[in-house]
Formats: C-alpha cells, structure tokens, sequence
C-alpha cells in the first residue's frame, strides 16, 4: 500500500483544521486558548504530563512557545509537512519508476 495518500489526506485533513480554527475563533487567538474551549483543564493537564515524562526545556522551548502562536497555526504546519512528505513521495515514485522503462 502506498503511504501517498494518507500523507494527502491527512495534509488536507490538517488544512481543512487550520481553515476551521481561522473562521470560528478569532485569527490571533493561541492555541491555549482554543484548547480551553475543547475542555477548560486541557492546558495544564499538557503540561503536567510534560512536566512528568519529559525534560523541562521541552515545555519552555517547545509546548509554551506551541500554546502561544495562533491556533490555526499548528495544523496549517503540519498541513505543509505532510503535503511536503507526500509530494517527495510522489517525487520518489515517479523516479523509481522511470529507471524500470528506459527511453
């Protein structure tokens, strides 16, 4: 089975996410705060499980400076790396395959 589409799904399915998160929430609101709105205690229930199985440069350097950026900004990233992840796979398909039929 291919892995290119599901990195195509999931790359629009994260778009789709971004655009959604754009239009019902207000543009510059973190994303602390529309996963408050999914469940109020959400926030720190992260942190505390970061807090328990990572070390403490991960929630200064990675999960705080995550729940600041707007919310729509974190499945519109992930949105590029998995279009960027499935067009190298396409990428990768159509060189294998042009080496199997010389010209």
């Amino acid at each position: 089975m291919s892995v290119l589409r599901p990195c195509t799904v999931i790359a629009v399915g994260f778009f789709v996410a971004a655009f959604a998160l754009a239009v019902t929430i207000p543009p510059e609101a973190p994303l602390a705060a529309a996963l408050a709105l999914l469940d109020p205690l959400l926030p720190g229930h992260i942190h505390g499980v970061i807090a328990a199985y990572l070390p403490p440069w991960v929630w200064g350097y990675v999960a705080l400076p995550l729940l600041l950026r707007p919310a729509w900004l974190f499945p519109a990233a992930l949105g590029i790396v998995f279009g960027g992840a499935a067009l190298s796979l396409r990428s990768a398909s159509q060189t294998r395959r042009s080496r199997h039929h010389p010209r």
